[in-house]
Parts: C-alpha cells; sequence; structure tokens
C-alpha cells in the first residue's frame, strides 16, 4: 500500500511550488518557514518533517512540521538550535549551542524532554540520525583540531564508529536494522561515503564524483546523499539496489539530500537563482 504524498500533508501550511521531474523519477515540493530567511529540511518520518530555519535577526532555529501543525524547537538556554533526525516515535535528535559556542547533541523524547548527547570528554558534539529503537548516530570530537569521530550511541553506551583507513568519521544515517551511514576521510584527504551493515563497512562514491556523503538509509536500504562534481556542484542523489539517481530539484543550484523515510521521499536543501536556501520533499513517482 502505497503512503500518503507529504504534499496533501505540507501543503495547506505552506506557499509550496511543485515541479516533476520524470527523468529523475521524483516530484519535488518546496519547504519554506514562513518569515525565514533560510529554510532546510534535515529530516523526516513518514508525516512529519524536522529541520532548521533562520529568523530575520538571523538567528537558527529548530521546526517540526506535521499535517495541521508546526513547532519551533529551541532547548533551553540555547542561541541556536537544528533539529536533524525524527523517527516514527516522533523522538527527535539536533544539536544546540550556548552563549560559549560549543555544539551538544541532544534527544527529544515523545514528552518533549531534552537529554544531552555528549560522548565523554568531548568538547564538540553532533546528532545527524535515529532509529525508531532511539538509536542515534553522530560526530565528535575530543580535542581542538582533533579529526571528526563517528559514533552510535544505543541503550546508553556511546561505540565510535570508523571505517577502516579513515582519518576523520562523520556517522549521519541509522535504520532500524541499525544499518549506518555516513562519511570519512582517507589519509589522501578524499571524501567518500560508507556503509556499515553486520560489522562490515563498505565504501559508497557516486561516480566521477570529487566527493560523496551518505545521509539516510531506509529500512528497505535504499541511501540517499550529496556529492560534489567535478565543476563544483552540489547535487543529491539515491542508491537504490546498486544504482545511483542523482536527485536534483530543477532549475535550481546546489540540490543536497540529507534523508529518506521508508515511502522513499527524500529531503534536504536547494539554492535559487538569488542564492537563498529553501529545503524540500522529493516523492516519487513510481510508487
Amino acid at each position: 500500500m502505497l503512503r500518503p504524498c507529504l504534499r496533501t500533508a505540507f501543503f495547506f501550511m505552506l506557499l509550496s511550488t511543485s515541479w516533476l521531474a520524470t527523468a529523475q523519477q521524483f516530484s519535488f515540493e518546496t519547504i519554506d518557514i514562513p518569515g525565514a530567511t533560510r529554510t532546510i529540511v534535515n529530516g523526516l518520518s513518514e508525516d512529519k518533517l524536522v529541520g532548521e530555519f533562520d529568523d530575520a535577526d538571523g538567528n537558527t532555529h529548530g521546526f517540526k512540521l506535521g499535517k495541521h501543525s508546526f513547532k519551533q524547537i529551541d532547548v533551553a538556554g540555547s542561541v541556536m538550535t537544528t533539529a536533524n533526525g525524527i523517527n516514527e516515535k516522533g523522538e527527535i535528535v539536533g544539536i544546540y549551542a550556548k552563549s560559549d559556542g560549543i555544539l551538544h547533541g541532544f534527544f527529544k523524547n515523545e514528552n518533549s524532554a531534552v537529554k544531552t548527547i555528549d560522548p565523554p570528554n568531548t568538547i564538540r558534539t553532533i546528532a545527524f540520525g535515529l532509529n525508531d529503537l532511539g538509536h542515534v548516530v553522530g560526530q565528535y570530537r575530543t580535542n581542538p583540531g582533533e579529526v571528526r569521530h563517528g559514533y552510535l550511541w544505543k541503550n546508553g553506551k556511546f561505540t565510535t564508529i570508523t571505517p577502516p583507513g579513515a582519518i576523520g568519521t562523520t556517522a549521519v544515517g541509522i535504520n532500524n536494522n541499525d544499518e549506518i551511514v555516513g562519511t570519512y576521510v582517507d589519509s589522501e584527504n578524499n571524501r567518500h561515503g560508507f556503509l556499515l551493515s553486520k560489522g562490515t563497512y563498505k565504501t559508497i562514491d557516486f561516480p566521477g564524483a570529487a566527493f560523496t556523503v551518505c545521509q539516510g538509509i531506509n529500512n528497505e536500504g535504499q541511501i540517499a546523499g550529496l556529492y560534489l562534481d567535478t565543476d563544483g556542484n552540489l547535487h543529491g542523489f539515491l542508491l537504490d539496489g546498486g544504482v545511483f539517481t542523482t536527485v536534483d530539484v530543477p532549475s535550481t543550484f546546489n540540490s543536497q539530500v540529507f534523508a529518506i523515510n521508508d515511502a522513499g521521499q527524500v529531503a534536504g536543501q536547494y539554492d535559487d537563482a538569488n542564492g537563498v536556501t529553501h529545503g524540500f520533499v522529493g516523492t516519487p513517482t513510481d510508487r
């Protein structure tokens, strides 16, 4: 059974423009928070979106957008908050910073209680994604100038994620099978995507790309992310059954895909001709 299209859920709230890109097999909808100067969709579940927006004063806030609902998310005492991932329970992860500028990961449960996620002795933590079991992935640093480490936070315990040969790692997406995707930098400073499944790492590179970042993985094993081409342009991509597809919002610049749900819908950001950043949702047209 096909799941409801997010267009129905969000159109009534936002001024949106839609395109149909047959070759890419997605229809796209722009997501703009009213009054925002910048909007990014970082994560999506079956019927909700989370992300971040900048207000007219340049302050960054997280948000959750659902059917007939919008909620701004600001961690108490913070000067900046983003919402990066949401699961089907409505649990949310993201980052916040207080006046000292240090980034912390956070986990927000269904009752709105917020828990800071910082591995021991860290100076900077980001929480990027989570699954329906509440397992969280992200990155941390323990010393200034030190390389990034990926992590899995599961049942209150942290496990470091490091692909072989990596000198810097970020874990970004996780599905209910605890398959993890992200990105790493090798000893020659080349950036690659990766998949960690059942204890085995697999490098993922979009063909011909200057670099690749894997951002999300759904329970069907579809992987979404972004890549940089040799001309310096950013593109989104979908990897499904070993086949890569570029995912670009038509007539825009620097499309980036940050998340994918079990319906195969993707979400992310793009820039318009004036350099303004907008969020988007892409819905498969062949399902």
